[in-house]
């Protein structure tokens, strides 16, 4: 297994051009992880790992909450993006973080990369389906028969 660590955002937009494209080579998936890169605190702790006392936190019940909490924290969280392809001993693996507001920018340019490596994709063909008019005019001209 190959670990890259964390890297530079533009280092990891070269990377994962390289992914893509060794990817589509040997026909394997590229597999895209996103996750919110909360710092923890060892001494105060962090709400967000206290889903008993901040049930904001806990994403399975947020739903059921209907009215603003006003702990709510304001604050914006970098992203932890992954990219890796390969299996077991031959994953290969790289990481990024991500501040909030380079977020925009980012995804376009990966995007653009992302798109660039569909390129060898093929279109599959639908088959004809039979036009639905040809039926319904045989099912009148047998009704017209009988």
């Amino acid at each position: 297994m190959v670990n890259e660590g964390c890297i530079p955002e533009s280092e990891f937009l070269v990377k994962a051009g390289e992914y893509i494209k060794a990817a589509n080579e040997k026909h394997i998936s590229v597999r895209l992880t996103v996750k919110r890169l909360v710092k923890k605190d060892e001494v105060d702790g962090n709400p967000e790992f206290d889903p008993t006392r901040n049930p904001v936190f806990d994403v399975s019940k947020v739903s059921s909450l209907n009215s603003k909490v006003k702990n709510n924290s304001d604050s914006k969280y970098p992203l932890l993006i992954r990219l890796s392809y390969g299996s077991h001993g031959k994953k290969t693996k790289c990481s990024s973080v991500i501040d909030s507001t380079n977020l925009d920018k980012f995804w376009q340019d990966y995007s653009n990369i992302a798109k660039s490596g569909m390129n060898g994709l093929v279109k599959k063909k639908k088959k004809k389906a039979k036009n639905a008019n040809s039926k319904d005019k045989k099912k009148k001209s047998q009704r017209a028969q009988k």
